[in-house]
């Protein structure tokens, strides 16, 4: 049986955890579930800057079969204060039931830790996704242009391929006399 999302709340230990964090105090928390519960798995304060930090403090936290959320904090600040990455690992051979436990309190996870802070979310099944290669990766696919339709396409390259053309009713009198001079004289 697994538990309705409702059932699922954070430990009163990580709620105050949270307070200390949206603060800046720490730079990583790995938040996993215990008994139904949001609880902490391990914790850093920063060292360097987040890029520095990034590798050394995420990657040793991935276990090969247990998912676990990790919550980043950046340098930058919003309105609201620190900005965090949101790490959703669940590694491809992690049970069915972890999986599906994870995903279940994905949502009560980001609410309870307050959404404003979330700048960035990462889903990862392999190491190379949540790297810093792979957030970086994340970012660049982030602000790419969508893809476009065969249509949008192929209209794209009609306005590329278009020929400007001038037309004597496009211009003055003075200008199209000119126009007529040079027409005659290089063509």
């Amino acid at each position: 049986n697994l538990p309705f999302l409702g059932e699922f709340s954070a430990s009163e230990n990580v709620k105050d955890i949270f307070v200390g964090a949206r603060n800046g105090k720490y730079r990583i928390l790995k938040i996993v579930i215990d008994n139904e519960q949001l609880v902490l798995g391990s914790s850093r304060r920063p060292l360097g800057s987040w890029e520095k930090d990034y590798d050394a403090f995420v990657l040793p936290l991935l276990e090969d079969k247990q998912p676990c959320y990790i919550l980043y904090r950046l340098d930058s600040q919003n309105a609201q204060g620190y900005e965090w990455i949101f790490i959703a690992w669940s590694p491809d051979h992690s049970p069915v039931r972890q999986k599906m436990l994870y995903a279940a309190t994905r949502a009560t996870l980001k609410k309870e830790f307050g959404g404003g802070h979330i700048k960035d979310e990462v889903f990862g099944t392999a190491e190379d996704d949540v790297s810093l290669n792979g957030y970086k990766k994340y970012l660049i696919s982030q602000s790419a242009p969508a893809p476009l339709t065969a249509a949008e396409e192929e209209l794209r390259q009609i306005k590329i391929n278009e020929v400007p053309t001038v037309t004597f009713s496009m211009v003055g009198p003075l200008d199209a006399e000119f126009l007529m001079y040079c027409w005659q004289r290089f063509f």
